[in-house]
């Protein structure tokens, strides 16, 4: 299935870090015929890869450049082995014939609950509905993680309840699925040093840190103190050159500052890569409906 050899993968990536703004570039292009004798990728879809990685103006070429300049490189290069080609490319492949085969649909990527119990209690989280004794024991998640490969399935994201009180299996998973990518949407409170260090290890796991905006719009939601905590998790991770995203659930107290240059430009100061918007939902004991988000139409100005 992989017919191109990982050593030279490895030693295109090692290229681009070299020089990432003259180097990136001519690895594309190397690439390009590569690819094409697979038919995997249309020439419309050249153009727009190629513009993004040579098109100093475009906000892809940004975000490119400020992953390789940020993200330590044996970590980087992890991630695209494992998400660029085991998962979006080898993996999709394989996906493609069991799709066919089987005559069914097969999801590329997997997400489950280690554990529905969690360390806050949010304003109107729906995990708060779930018991909290249930959860996933390792020997299940691991044969969930060994058949999804079997399928073609190389990434992973892992919420709940808090996936990192399972910290300890999560990276064990890590470590010993090291062909895959795993992700998680966490409230950053149990991220320290020590965890971080293991994320440095295993190269393959980002987190995902879920937090509502400022500081009294965080803790409000949240509980006191948990907006600090996501700010120290957040420079953990970068003064380790480790990558993260940040989610956000938007309501009304807070759809319009989540929305505005200045906090995406917070988040970019603090390290995050990406980011992820969640709808508030209510569920069942829920708190007066002040919390749910306005309309799409109060939120776009008329003309």
């Amino acid at each position: 299935m992989k017919s191109i050899p990982e050593n030279v993968l490895r030693a295109g990536l090692r290229l681009v870090y070299a020089d990432p703004e003259k180097n990136l570039p001519k690895l594309v292009n190397w690439a390009q015929p590569i690819a094409a004798a697979t038919g995997r990728i249309q020439e419309n879809q050249w153009k727009m890869i190629k513009r993004i990685t040579q098109d100093p103006s475009s906000g892809g070429y940004g975000l490119i450049m400020r992953i390789i300049h940020q993200t330590d490189h044996e970590v980087l290069e992890k991630i695209v082995m494992n998400f660029v080609f085991n998962a979006a490319w080898f993996g999709a492949e394989q996906l493609e014939k069991n799709r066919t085969e089987m005559d069914m649909n097969i999801p590329w990527a997997i997400l489950m609950d280690p554990t529905s119990s969690c360390n806050l209690s949010c304003t109107g989280c729906w995990a708060a509905e779930y018991k909290k004794t249930d959860a996933l024991s390792f020997q299940t998640l691991d044969r969930i993680i060994t058949e999804g490969k079997n399928l073609g399935i190389y990434a992973y994201l892992f919420s709940g309840g808090e996936p990192l009180i399972r910290k300890h299996d999560l990276i064990k998973l890590a470590r010993k699925h090291n062909d895959a990518i795993f992700a998680a949407f966490t409230n950053a409170t149990l991220i320290d040093p020590e965890f971080a260090e293991d994320l440095l290890s295993v190269k393959n796991f980002i987190p995902i840190i879920s937090i509502e905006g400022t500081q009294e719009m965080t803790d409000a939601r949240r509980g006191s103190g948990v907006w600090k905590k996501c700010i120290q998790a957040m420079d953990i991770l970068r003064e380790r050159s480790l990558p993260f995203g940040f989610s956000t659930c938007y309501h009304a107290h807070n759809t319009e500052y989540v929305g505005s240059d200045e906090f995406i430009e917070f988040m970019e100061a603090k390290g995050a890569l990406f980011g992820w918007y969640f709808t508030y939902i209510p569920v069942k004991q829920v708190p007066p409906p002040t919390w749910l988000p306005p309309p799409p139409n109060e939120l776009i100005p008329s003309v």
